[in-house]
C-alpha cells in the first residue's frame, strides 16, 4: 500500500486491496495519486485526473465513520517476546497435556524470570514499577499464572530495561515467529499458524542454499523435512521450540539482499464478526512442488520420455501423456494448478519445453546436431568457439530460441551476432538456424 515517502508522478491508478481505518493514512494513501504530472499522456497533455479501485468499501467506511480509527503505536520486539512468552507459559501451565514433558515450560520459566532479575531497580523506569518487579523476581511466583497475573505482566513488567544480554536480532524476530505458531495452535487460530508456517517454510528453502555453511550442512535432512507436508502433520509445541531452537541461530545467514523474510505484528482492531466458510489452504507451495519436480527429473533420466528429451528424439503422445500424469500426480490434489503455474513461470510453451530445461539435453546429441559445423575445416577460431557455445548452451538450458544467438554470450564474440561473425557464408547462418530449431523439444503426431 503506498502511503508516506512514495513519490511517483506518473501514477494515474490507485487499487486499494485492504481495509483502511485510519483517517490519516487513507488521505495519504489518496495523496498518491494527486502528484502532477506534465506530457504524461504526450506533448501538451499533462496528467489531470487518476482514478481509485476500492475493492474493501473504505469509502463507505470512510462516510459512516468520518474521523476513523487511529491505532497504537507499535510495540518493541522485547515487549512483544516477553508478553508471547508470559501468555504461552501461562497457557501450558493451565493445560499439561499440551506440553506433557514440562520442558517448554521449565524454559519459559527460566527466560522470563532472568529477564526481570536482570531489571536494574535504581532505572527510573523500572523503579515505576519495583513493587510488581519484586514479586515477579521471585521464583515462584511463576509457576501458576493466573488471568490476573498477565494482566499485570504485560501492563508492569512488558518493555521495561532489563541488563541481561540479549541474541541478534535475526534470531529474536525468529523467536517470535514461533512463539506466535505456538500460541496460534494453541488457541486454533489456522491463519496465523498458516501464514507464519509459510514464512517458516520460505527460510528454510533460502537456508538450504547455504550448505557450505557447517551449522547449516548439520542441519541440511531437518531443513529439507521443514518444506514437506508431512513435517507439519500433527506437529505440536514440542516439535515447534524443537524447530525454534534448532533454526534460531542460522537465519542470521540468510543473504538479505537476495530474499528478504519480512516479520510482521499489526495490532489490528476488530470492527465486526461474522461466521463464514473457512478458506482452503493449499497442502504445497509452487516452490515445493517444482523442488520434487525438478529431483524427479534429474534422478528418474532413465525413464523413456525424459531419456528421449534428452538425446533430442520427438515423444510420442503416449509418452507425453504419461510424463504428465506423473508430474501431476507430485503435486497431489493441487497437481494441475501446480503444473500449470510452473509452466508459466518458467515462460515454457509445452510440458516437453519444461521437462527439457530442467533435465538439459545430453551433451552428445548436442553435438550430433551440429556435427556438420564441427567437421567444417572453413571455420576459423572465433567462429568454431560460436558453433561450440551453441553446443554448451543446448546442454545446460536444454533448448534455445534464436534470439539467443545475438545476447550474451554470444555478442561477448561478434556484436552483431551470426551475420557479422560468417559475414559472406550465408549457408552456414541459415543452417545453423534450421539446426537449431531442430533441437527444439517436438511430439509426434497422434
Amino acid at each position: 500500500m503506498l502511503d508516506t515517502g512514495i513519490d511517483v508522478p506518473e501514477i494515474v491508478n490507485l487499487v486499494f486491496f485492504k481495509p483502511v481505518y485510519s483517517k490519516i493514512k487513507f488521505w495519504q494513501m489518496i495523496g498518491r495519486g494527486t502528484r502532477l504530472c506534465k506530457n504524461l499522456f504526450g506533448p501538451g497533455q499533462d496528467k489531470e485526473h487518476f482514478r481509485i479501485f476500492d475493492f474493501c468499501f473504505n469509502f463507505d467506511y470512510f462516510r459512516e465513520n468520518p474521523n476513523g480509527i487511529e491505532g497504537s503505536g507499535g510495540e518493541a520486539l522485547g515487549t512483544r517476546l516477553f508478553k508471547s512468552r508470559a501468555q504461552l507459559l501461562a497457557a501450558v501451565q493451565q493445560a499439561p497435556g499440551l506440553e506433557p514433558s514440562g520442558a517448554l515450560r521449565t524454559a519459559l520459566t527460566s527466560t522470563l524470570h532472568g529477564e526481570v532479575s536482570g531489571m536494574n531497580p535504581d532505572n527510573f523506569m523500572v523503579r515505576a514499577h519495583l513493587k510488581h518487579v519484586e514479586r515477579f523476581k521471585n521464583a515462584a511466583s511463576w509457576d501458576a499464572l493466573t488471568d490476573s497475573d498477565i494482566r499485570d505482566i504485560e501492563s508492569h513488567l512488558a518493555g521495561l530495561p532489563s541488563q541481561i544480554e540479549t541474541d541478534g536480532i535475526e534470531a529474536r524476530f525468529f523467536d517470535l515467529s514461533a512463539l506466535r505458531m505456538q500460541l496460534a495452535l494453541i488457541e486454533k487460530d489456522a491463519g496465523t499458524f498458516e501464514s507464519t508456517r509459510k514464512k517458516v517454510i520460505e527460510i528454510a528453502a533460502c537456508l538450504e542454499e547455504k550448505d557450505a555453511i557447517p551449522a547449516v550442512k548439520v542441519q541440511l535432512e531437518y531443513l529439507r523435512a521443514i518444506q514437506t507436508t508431512e513435517f507439519w502433520e500433527g506437529v505440536d509445541l514440542a516439535a515447534l521450540e524443537d524447530l525454534r531452537i534448532r533454526l534460531r541461530g542460522l537465519v542470521q545467514f540468510i543473504d538479505k539482499s537476495k530474499r528478504k523474510i519480512v516479520y510482521t505484528h499489526f495490532a489490528d482492531e476488530i470492527t465486526g464478526v461474522r461466521d463464514d466458510t473457512a478458506i482452503y489452504m493449499p497442502k504445497m507451495t509452487g516452490n515445493q512442488y517444482a523442488k520434487k519436480v525438478e529431483e524427479y527429473l534429474r534422478s528418474h533420466q532413465d525413464e523413456i520420455a525424459i531419456q528421449r528429451l534428452r538425446n533430442n528424439q520427438p515423444l510420442t503422445p503416449t509418452d507425453l501423456q504419461s510424463l504428465e500424469q506423473t508430474l501431476l500426480s507430485i503435486g497431489e490434489d493441487e497437481g494441475l494448478r501446480l503444473l500449470t503455474s510452473m509452466l508459466h513461470l518458467h515462460e515454457v510453451p509445452t510440458l516437453a519445453h519444461l521437462v527439457r530445461r530442467i533435465v538439459g539435453m545430453d551433451r552428445s546429441a548436442a553435438k550430433a546436431a551440429f556435427a556438420t559445423f564441427l567437421a567444417d575445416r572453413s571455420l576459423n577460431a572465433p567462429q568454431m568457439r560460436f558453433v561450440e557455445l551453441v553446443i554448451d548452451q543446448l546442454t545446460a538450458r536444454g533448448f534455445m530460441e534464436p534470439a539467443a544467438l545475438y545476447e550474451q554470450p554470444f555478442s561477448s564474440i561478434h556484436a552483431d551476432g551470426p551475420e557479422g561473425l560468417f559475414a559472406g557464408k550465408p549457408n552456414i547462418i541459415d543452417g545453423l538456424f534450421h539446426t537449431l530449431e531442430e533441437t527444439l523439444p517436438k511430439v509426434m503426431e497422434a
